[in-house]
Formats: structure tokens, sequence, C-alpha cells
């Protein structure tokens, strides 16, 4: 797992290195090492932030680093490998508690500023996301380069050991794959959900060694559009919120969730589970209005429970019994307006392609292919909107995406958003037919 460390001081360090050229022209490196300290748990890790300029002659080209090429021959060092390593990449790993010093050379020079990184127990860090939504993309935030090919990826998330979980809609039925950590070949076999929506409402279990996910799930037959948009329940049955365990290969409907919960029949379209801060946020819909629902993750099984029965064919008349939610004490509720949450696309709301609560805050993001950027709405627990529609500056330079292979033509269509131990990860599909090559997604994180 990456995260770009924040930037106390930087000091920018220049060498020389002969060109292979005939003409024998310099080529110099402009290296700067962003130095700070961070607290990293063990097993974690981050990222060694810089800025790296190449000059040829009097022409300065600011770009990523080769580091396969590694024309400086930079290097990096830790200065107690029992505490944290660090590869020839820059990325650095806690192994133990303690600190340790992480520097670096090129070309034989010593590149000033330096790194410490305190190693933690994992539990042991409260984490925050304060990233600059603005910041624009580098190397550094290409979490995933490629994956779900030829699909239309719809949500994402990871679990504690870095897995990766993407979901798609197929026939109006929900497909999920896992992505096993640093793969981009997922799992053979799927998991298939028949009548869980479109497949953007899913989050996983962050804290569990196996695999937990949420996911809003009908007790009615499947819709003809999946369930896409989400203003009642997929049919006229009952939608719950539904708890699964991940396992490949298999057919689940809601009845066979390891527990469910129940907002009204209506339901909920997304769902999102923070257990770093112990919180838990849908998004309802009540008499015509669009709520948020915030709940302490760890009450919401003190609820009385409900039964609802199965309308559809398949267990047609099965009693499913789901924790009330109504019969517990919401942390907040609050209505919002979606056309200032989303922004419009002439007179309609652009759609929510990620939602994710995290600490106090709920996070949206919206857009489509073709928009300028992303945009991410910041809103606390009273509705106060914290910061509204800023661009997300990893996809506004539309050259760089084409450049770094995440899209062929600049497009690039936000899907699913979450943040993880203070890092925000985020969903994207590039590549699309009318191109002439095939569709991918992609995951950033900031």
């Amino acid at each position: 797992m990456k995260h770009i460390c924040s930037i106390l001081s930087a000091v920018t360090v220049l060498f020389a290195a002969s060109c292979s050229k005939p003409q024998k022209e310099v080529v110099r490196h402009a290296f700067t090492l962003q130095t700070t300290r961070v607290a990293l748990e063990e097993g974690r890790t981050c990222q060694v932030s810089y800025d790296y300029v190449k000059i040829t002659g009097t022409r300065y080209e600011k770009c990523e680093y080769d580091f396969a090429g590694n024309p400086a021959g930079l290097q990096f060092f830790s200065s107690d490998e029992g505490v944290a390593t660090v590869s020839a990449q820059g990325v650095v790993t806690g192994v133990a508690p303690g600190l340790s010093l992480i520097t670096a050379k090129a070309g034989g020079t010593d590149v000033k500023g330096t790194l410490t990184v305190a190693v933690e127990k994992a539990g042991n860090i409260d984490y925050d996301f304060t990233k600059d939504l603005s910041t624009p993309l580098s190397q550094a935030n290409i979490f995933m380069p490629l994956g779900l090919d030829n699909k239309t990826l719809q949500g994402m998330d990871i679990d504690k050991a870095g897995n990766v979980y993407m979901t798609w809609e197929e026939n109006t039925f929900v497909h999920l794959r896992c992505y096993p950590k640093g793969s981009r070949n997922g799992c053979p076999a799927d998991m298939i959900l028949p009548v869980s929506g479109h497949g953007d409402g899913f989050c996983v279990e962050q804290d569990k060694d196996e695999c937990y996910f949420w996911m809003p799930g009908s007790l009615g037959e499947p819709a003809s559009n999946g369930g896409y948009a989400g203003a009642v329940a997929n049919v006229a049955g009952v939608r719950l919120i539904c708890r699964f365990k991940y396992d490949a290969g298999k057919t689940l409907y809601p009845e066979d969730a390891v527990e469910r919960y129940y907002v009204n029949d209506n339901g909920c379209r997304i769902v999102d589970v923070d257990t770093e801060h112990d919180v838990m946020a849908c998004w309802c819909y009540e008499s015509g209005q669009e709520y948020i629902r915030i709940y302490k993750f760890s009450d919401i099984k003190k609820g009385s429970k409900v039964t609802k029965y199965v309308t559809r064919e398949h267990n047609k008349g099965q009693a499913v019994e789901a924790y009330d939610l109504n019969t517990v004490r919401e942390i907040a509720k609050f209505s919002w307006n979606r056309k200032e949450i989303c922004g419009v696309d002439g007179t309609s709301t652009k759609a929510i392609q990620g939602f994710c609560v995290y600490k106090d805050k709920v996070y949206v993001s919206a857009g489509v292919k073709n928009d300028p950027a992303t945009t991410i709405t910041v809103v606390d627990f009273t509705g106060k909107i914290l910061q509204k529609l800023v661009p997300f500056g990893l996809t506004a330079d539309k050259q760089k995406l084409v450049q770094m292979n995440l899209s062929s033509d600049g497009t690039f269509e936000p899907e699913g958003m979450h943040i993880r131990k203070g890092v925000l990860y985020h969903g994207f599909a590039g590549d699309y037919p009318t191109t002439g090559s095939k569709k991918h997604c992609c995951i950033l994180a900031l």
C-alpha cells in the first residue's frame, strides 16, 4: 500500500553524468528528496516523495524518474533494516517498532534531506486523511495500473492485506473479483450477487483476516437495469444492507449473507464502513428525500430484529431476519442536495461515482469519462459542505494519463472510492472501445 509522505522540507541536489550521444552533450539530473517524519504500521508501506528534473544543455524537463533505467545512479538506504527497509524505487516498508533514517545517494553524491520513519505496531496509529485533493498525478500515485480488462468497473476496495476487490455488472448480476496483492491477474472464479444493485455500493470490512464485505441486496426480483437508478429498491422487494463473507465462485443472495440490516423497504443505495474510527454511513431514501445516516459501527447489532420475506421466485416466501437500524441510535442523519454535492451536466445531476466515510467526514466523487477532472465534495456529520466539487488533481492532466498508459485518449471515468489508513483509493475506467483499445481499470492512491 502506498502512502505519499507529507513535506516538511526539501533539498535539491544536482549531479552530472556523461552522455553517450556523439555530440557529448552533458545531461544533469536534479533530484529533490522531500524530507519528513512519517509514522508507519508494521507491514505497511509509503513512497518517498521527490521531484525530478532532467537537464539537457539548456533544456529542463520535469518528469517521473526512470527507476528501471536509473540514469542518475540513485540509491536509497535505511539506517536500520530491522525497523524499516527501502526498495530501489524508494518504497519504505515498516518491519518492526522503532526508528529508522532513510537517506539517498545519486551518482556517488549524497542527496541531502532524510526521511525519519517511526514504525508502530498495527492498530496503534489513529490515521486521518489530510491530503490536498488538487495534488497532481505522479507515478507514486498508481496503486494498481491495470486490471479488469474489457469490463466496466463499478466499485473497488482493498482489504488489510492489500488484496484488491472489484465489482462490475453483467446481465444485471453483480460480479465481484479479487486481485491478490501486487497481481494484475484476478482470481479465476468470480463471486456473483444477482440482486445487489449495480455494484457501486459495496465496501470491504478492513480489520478482518478474512474478507467480509458490505453491499445492498433486494428480496425482490432482479431489475432489468440491475438497480442502476437506485432511487427505489431494485423492484417492489425489500432492499437490505448485507454483510457477506467473500467466497470465490459462489452465487449469493441477501438471505445467504452472514448478517442483514434494515432501514426501510427502499433501503440503502450505498454503504461504507470505516472500522478504524468505528463508523458506518448509508446513503438512503425516505419519502422522496435523500439522506445520509451515520452509525457507530460497534452499535449496529444492538438493535432489535425484524423479519421480512423473499418475494422473488428464487427462495420465494423464505423468512429473512435483519437488524432494524431504526432501533439503533444514529451518530448523525442529514439530507443533502445532490446537485450541490455532485454538480450538474446540462440539467441532470451528475452520478455519484464514489462514496465513503472516514473519521468524521463523508466524501463523494462525481463525474463522467469526458469531464476535465473528477470532482470530490467533502461533508461533515452535520451536513455542512467543507469542500465543494474540488477537481481531483490526479485526473486533471489528460496528457499525463495518456503518457502513463492509464488512458489511451484522456477519458477517465471515476468508479469507487474509499479511504483506508489515511490513504484515498479511487478506481477509474480508462480506454473505451471507441478508441479501438480495450477497456480497463486502474486504482490511484493519494
